[in-house]
């Protein structure tokens, strides 16, 4: 997402050697490259999934979205930049519906969201209260929760894009600096970057847990994104030694994922992480422009 480049490009500078932290994945291959081609992407912020199992990319760089199939082949662009109507001024994060596959992106210079239907079209704009958007997560009812820049609580609107109300806010359920937001299970579950933490909340906003460290190994320095699988795994974006990891649902750790560096099957400046399976792992590299996938090394 876009405010996470300036954290996350320490990244580099602070993962060092991992010692004998559990590596339980292994590089399989990569796709992508930069371009304002079908299937080429710059500087891309956010990574989803749609029901049949496609890659949902924010194409920052291009002030587009884009699916992908998970060989790497275009399926649909859509949107432009501007500022008039459906036109994105910048593209952070989005969510995806997944009864109906419509997309909402976050252009948060632009203080709004766009939903895109399943084909690409532009079919709804939401300002009401909207001040620079950072992700949004969708339930089943096609209710929205939207986070934005440095704002301790969470903004709800329903399916047709009418606010409802804030929810969180304070306490233990009071967000720092958010930058990504997904539902899983009827909960809530927030990468605080300013909080060092991942927070799980109700669908209410009341606090429940919270995950601070990667096991053992290390503190959360900054998680900046974050993936949950079915489950129940995390999958977390963060600063230090241990950069990607894999969480239990309980916190417990599992593995780390991947290495730094500029060659094929390393990444520079990750800004999102996909679980199709607990198996198979997307990681979106935003300074390579390319998405690489890991599997489980087997048993």
């Amino acid at each position: 997402m876009l405010n996470k480049k300036t954290a996350l490009l320490m990244l580099f500078a602070v993962a060092s050697a991992t010692g004998c932290v559990p590596d339980k994945f292994q590089y399989d291959r990569e796709f992508g490259k930069s371009g304002s081609n079908r299937g080429e992407f710059l500087s891309a912020t956010d990574i989803d999934l749609n029901k049949n199992g496609n890659l949902v990319l924010a194409d920052g760089g291009n002030t587009r979205i884009q699916v992908l199939s998970t060989d790497g082949n275009s399926i649909m662009t859509a949107g432009e930049s501007g500022r008039e109507g459906y036109k994105l001024q910048s593209v952070a994060g989005l969510g995806v519906n997944h009864l109906t596959d419509d997309i909402w992106v976050c252009d948060q210079r632009g203080n709004k969201i766009v939903r895109f239907d399943a084909a690409g079209t532009p079919n709804m704009k939401v300002t009401s209260k909207m001040k620079y958007p950072m992700d949004v997560a969708i339930d089943r009812s096609g209710d929205a929760y939207v986070i934005m820049s440095k704002i301790p609580e969470i903004y709800k609107y329903d399916a047709s894009g009418n606010f409802l109300a804030t929810i969180g806010g304070s306490g233990k359920a009071a967000l720092v600096f958010p930058t990504s937001i997904m539902i899983h299970d009827n909960f809530l579950f927030i990468s605080d970057f300013g909080g060092r933490r991942v927070v799980k909340l109700d669908m209410e906003g009341k606090f429940v847990a919270e995950f601070k460290d990667k096991g053992e190994y290390e503190e959360m320095k900054g998680p900046s994104g974050m993936h949950i699988d079915k489950d129940g795994n995390l999958y977390i974006l963060d600063l230090g030694e241990v950069p990607v990891v894999i969480l239990s649902s309980t916190g417990k750790f599992i593995s780390k994922l991947g290495d730094f560096g500029n060659q094929p099957g390393s990444f520079l400046y990750p800004t999102g992480v996909i679980a199709k399976s607990p198996e198979e792992i997307y990681v979106l590299d935003n300074s390579r422009n390319t998405i690489l996938n890991f599997k489980k090394k087997p048993e």
